[in-house]
């Protein structure tokens, strides 16, 4: 997904101008890159406020356009206020076709567990998983079929589909669990030693 916001040069930068333009309804900025120096501008309020609603749990690019220059970014950064949690500043990484990200990618989970047609109950630990990947290379979002999952299982991170990317969050963390009917007990995996007898 990707939005455009109309970007103005900001030269801004004592606390009472900042404060000024807040109160004008603009949003101070930065857009800064690995090979790009860093720039300060404003950014419409509503304009942006109203595409970051519809970005929610989607893969969000941002096109900062500065007086016809557009570069292509991703939002790093939000500074927000403690009480009213305005939008105080924002940090915006411009991106290269070769550039690598580190980001969090939504799961499209396809199917119903076979466990819950047996009265098994669906607990979802994540729904986004951050991964490293170039940018011409991510994924919009992560299927993963579940619906052969029974009943006392879990589907964990290193139980995801693999691609051009590396998944950053620890193999071993859980995103969905299977659970049990109440009243049945969650399986417990067997020791693969057998115990051995105990010297006399």
């Amino acid at each position: 997904m990707i939005f455009t916001l109309n970007a103005e040069i900001r030269k801004t930068v004592k606390k009472s101008d900042l404060t000024n333009l807040r109160n004008s309804g603009m949003i101070p900025i930065v857009i800064y890159g690995n090979e790009f120096e860093p720039v300060s501008l404003s950014i419409n309020k509503a304009e942006f406020t109203a595409a970051y609603k519809k970005s929610f749990g989607e893969v969000t690019f941002y096109e900062i356009n500065v007086a016809g220059v557009k570069h292509q970014t991703m939002l790093k950064a939000k500074q927000t206020h403690p009480l009213t949690r305005d939008i105080l500043h924002i940090d915006f990484m411009v991106l290269g076709r070769n550039s690598k990200v580190d980001i969090d990618v939504p799961l499209h989970f396809i199917g119903e567990p076979i466990g819950v047609q047996f009265g098994g109950t669906v607990d979802v630990i994540q729904r986004t998983v951050k991964v490293s990947c170039m940018v011409n290379q991510l994924p919009e979002d992560i299927k993963v079929e579940i619906s052969q999952m029974e009943a006392g299982t879990s589907l964990h991170v290193s139980d995801l589909p693999q691609g051009a990317w590396e998944y950053k969050d620890a193999l071993d963390n859980a995103i969905l669990v299977v659970h049990s009917p109440k009243g049945e007990s969650e399986p417990v995996a067997e020791d693969s030693e057998a115990e051995e007898p105990v010297a006399e």
